[in-house]
């Protein structure tokens, strides 16, 4: 990375300094930095950063055209975790949120994925998760102004546990112990 870019591109957004910490310590920093980002942009691109303790080993951009590339990807995110001996991994994007219909609440699955419901909202997520099972989710809801100003709501804690794109890590972290990695 340039360091030199780097800076200015923080000082154009107004950004002091870049969190630091491991990948659950940093959630909040980077939401803070996402949500001006996406203010002044109106848009961020989905991203993944691995880390060996604090130290970032891998920045990954992330692109999700359906549903199938989504799942492959955070399958081939598993495998750069290995490769790097990862023992944290955040992601930080846009996505759609939507509440489950009742029959779903209690049949205890989505059968209708938020991004096709009428009633989704658009969000901003960072979350993360160690090999030591600490977890950090934070979510704020994105609203477009009839002017095309973007605002991010207030972050909120959402339950990291319900990121199901997670598994495919949690499953390799588990194989590599199994293999003494």
């Amino acid at each position: 990375m340039d360091e030199e870019k780097g800076r200015a591109a923080f000082e154009g957004y107004g950004i002091s300094e870049f969190p630091e910490g491991d990948a659950v310590a940093r959630v909040p920093g980077l939401m803070a930095v996402a949500r001006k980002l996406m203010q002044k942009d109106g848009a961020h691109a989905t991203m993944a950063m691995c880390f060996k303790g604090d130290a970032i080993v891998s920045i990954q951009g992330m692109e999700f055209p359906d549903q199938r590339t989504k799942m492959l990807s955070f399958e081939r995110l598993a495998d750069l975790v290995e490769s790097h001996r990862a023992d944290g991994v955040l992601i930080i994007g846009e996505t759609w949120m939507g509440s489950p219909t009742e029959i779903e609440k209690k049949i205890g699955t989505i059968l209708l994925p938020p991004r096709d419901r009428v009633d989704k909202r658009e969000a901003l997520t960072v979350y993360a998760m160690t090999r030591d099972g600490r977890q950090a989710n934070l979510v704020c809801f994105v609203e477009r102004t009839p002017t095309g100003e973007t605002i991010c709501g207030e972050p909120f804690d959402l339950d990291a546990g319900a990121a199901n794109t997670l598994l495919p890590i949690k499953r390799k972290w588990k194989a590599m112990g199994e293999r003494g990695i």
